[in-house]
């Protein structure tokens, strides 16, 4: 190692700077005027881990040195390069550096240049302040601070005599008191009057260095509710291990001691109810194989009460041709990645006399954290008489689906038959409706000045109701056609489907200035006629029975139905479906109407203002049913209304 010569005092005496460098308690080194390394204490050679190499290492002497983002930085930028480099000093940079065993220390360097007698740069002397442990705890402190904050349990410190000193979030939630009304305060606050005692015990076993775990107790929120609460409260002790406050951690239980209580009611029901029932209970053992029958369940098999009951007798009362199907089942339910639901019908033989009975029985897996099987528990009944009766009852229904294929068949062609008559009926009346409106136009035009006012009116009339009549019959006509129209189902954009409809609706759109908005719609197997027609006859409701007081608006709102609502709604579960909202705010209906707006000629509004047949809705019911779909309906008198249509995605299995 290089010496510093000692410089000379006044009295001929030198200071020895590199024996004053070691007794120094911080890591100091000195470099000459090229970064070369002249001089360092053991406090910087601990600090580096190595030992550096004086006139050799430049710059520092650690192995490999960091910025504070941890980003590799070139010993000609390290700070004391800097310091050197510029002729002053540097402060405040923290750095990293690297040990040879791979350890990283967290150091804020303060290095300065050195002069000689010329004024001329010399060198520098770098004092290196290890600060890891500082950084540590800085960021330990904001962790548990972090924690303390996040958590869903209050935590509360306070001082030997129950003055609360913190208080965190979620003791504000739980207690409804804020830190400000809390901090300064008597914990006492918090405590019933019946259990003000406890305070003094639980202070004394404190002052005493115990620790308190789990201790259940009630305490008393803002509001006045009495909360269940388990407490955790630990004394805090200052570096001498002096007792200075309390830290207590509260849990708000009430909810699972309520739901405790629910299930000890409901243990109770379950027993009483299987005492009042043939219902047998059964639990199985897989890791030990140990099996347990209760009474009743013994009654069934027939089993005398003093026998051991084992899975091996259990499966010698097995019948025959059932018991591989039992077994499949039961190892099906042992499987960890199954449900371990189990619930099977089976024959079993008596075990006394080998007579053949029918049982239900239904069971639970019960996992370990391991995933192991730790316990079976379930029932079993004996359906035997409902079997037979259930055997008796399929003679029946197959006798009676043989007579209801043949009234279904005439049913069918009777349907033929009316429909047929309807569209006959709907097409020939028009002819004769249509002279009726023209020998009244020809009356009118020809008697023109003729007329008087009263008998004009009654040619108005005559040409209204015929329009009316016309319209009817348009619809009814719509309506027959409606089950012998082409069934076949093509790819069909709604999207494409909603601009058609507002084409066709653009006059009307415009006199009553609405407005329509969609989501982006799906495109689904469906017939585009009989799509066109349902959004037609819905978006043009809404803009006719619109609120005298208020602009039309229709909003089409779209998104697929979750598994959980299709099964909900008894649709086919291998089918994906979507749900569209036709909503608007117009005069809306009575909700009691809901159930017979889709009725043939049924109308909401029989005024004259609004025209219409009765015939749209039920022709939309009809189109929806057809493509195997589900259309409700609801509103609220000038609240408006919306109408739910569900639509398979596809025609196939989804």
């Amino acid at each position: 190692m290089l010496q510093l010569s000692p410089l000379p005092r006044e009295n001929g005496e030198g200071i020895d700077y590199h024996q004053l460098l070691q007794y120094l308690p911080v890591a100091i080194y000195t470099c000459d005027s090229e970064g070369f390394i002249t001089d360092f204490n053991d406090s910087a050679v601990a600090l580096w881990g190595r030992t550096p190499e004086a006139g050799k290492d430049r710059w520092t002497g650690a192995w490999k040195i960091y910025d504070e983002h941890s980003r590799p930085m070139a010993p000609d930028d390290t700070p004391m390069a800097q310091a050197i480099k510029s002729g002053g000093a540097v402060s405040g940079q923290e750095i990293i550096i690297e040990r040879p065993d791979g350890s990283k220390r967290n150091v804020i360097p303060h290095p300065r240049a050195l002069y000689d007698a010329a004024g001329k740069v010399s060198g520098a002397v770098n004092m290196l302040e290890d600060i890891t442990e500082r950084k540590v705890n800085e960021q330990r402190q904001a962790s548990l601070a972090a924690i303390v904050e996040c958590s869903d349990d209050a935590i509360i410190s306070k001082n030997l005599n129950g003055i609360v000193t913190s208080w965190n979030a979620s003791a504000e939630r739980i207690f409804g008191y804020s830190a400000e009304e809390m901090i300064g305060t008597s914990i006492t606050r918090l405590i019933p009057p019946d259990r003000i005692n406890e305070e003094v015990e639980i202070l004394s076993r404190l002052k005493r260095g115990e620790r308190i775990d789990h201790f259940q107790t009630r305490r008393m929120a803002k509001d006045r509710r009495m909360l269940d609460v388990s407490l955790s409260i630990s004394p805090l002790h200052d570096s001498a291990g002096k007792i200075t406050g309390i830290s207590k951690t509260a849990r708000d239980i009430t909810k699972e001691k309520e739901l405790e209580g629910l299930a000890r009611e409901e243990e109770e029901r379950f027993r009483m109810a299987v005492e009042a029932t043939n219902l047998g209970t059964w639990t199985y053992n897989p890791m030990n194989g140990d099996l347990y029958w209760s009474d009743e369940c013994r009654n069934i098999y027939d089993l005398p009460q003093n026998m051991q009951v084992s899975y091996e007798l259990f499966s010698k009362l097995l019948h025959p041709d059932d018991a591989e199907m039992v077994q499949w089942n039961i190892g099906r339910a042992l499987e960890p990645a199954g449900s371990g639901k189990y619930d099977i019908q089976f024959r079993i033989l008596r075990y006394s006399d080998n007579h053949i009975r029918w049982i239900r029985s239904q069971g639970k897996v019960h996992f370990n954290a391991n995933g192991e099987p730790e316990k079976f528990i379930g029932t079993v009944l004996d359906i035997t008489d409902d079997k037979v009766k259930s055997q008796h009852l399929e003679t029946l229904v197959a006798e009676r689906t043989k007579d209801l294929a043949k009234v279904n068949e005439a049913l069918a062609q009777s349907n033929k038959e009316l429909e047929q008559f309807a569209y006959v009926a709907s097409h020939d009346l028009q002819e004769p409706l249509r002279k009726i409106t023209t020998f009244a136009d020809m009356l009118r035009e020809r008697g023109a000045g003729i007329l008087n006012d009263e008998l004009d009116g009654y040619i108005g009339k005559i040409i209204a109701s015929s329009g009316k009549m016309g319209n009817l019959i348009k619809d009814l006509l719509e309506y027959a056609k409606m089950n012998s129209a082409a069934n076949t189902l093509t790819r069909t954009d709604l999207n494409a489907v909603l601009r058609s409809v507002t084409d066709d609706l653009e006059s009307q759109i415009a006199r009553e200035n609405a407005l329509i908005h969609a989501d982006n719609l799906p495109v689904i197997d469906a017939i585009p006629t009989d799509m066109h027609q349902l959004f037609f006859n819905l978006i043009n409701n809404s803009i006719k029975f619109k609120a005298p007081e208020r602009t039309p608006v229709v909003i089409l709102y779209c998104r697929p139905l979750s598994r959980t609502e299709i099964e909900a709604a008894r649709l086919d579960a291998q089918k994906e479906y979507y749900k569209i909202d036709f909503t608007d705010n117009g005069i809306g209906f009575d909700a009691k109407n809901s159930g017979n707006i889709f009725s043939m000629f049924h109308r909401l509004d029989n005024s004259d203002q609004v025209q219409g047949t009765g015939i749209g809705l039920a022709l939309c019911k009809k189109i929806v049913d057809k493509h195997h779909g589900r259309l409700t309906a609801k509103g609220k008198e000038n609240k408006g209304a919306t109408f739910s249509v569900i639509l398979p995605a596809t025609s196939g299995n989804g």
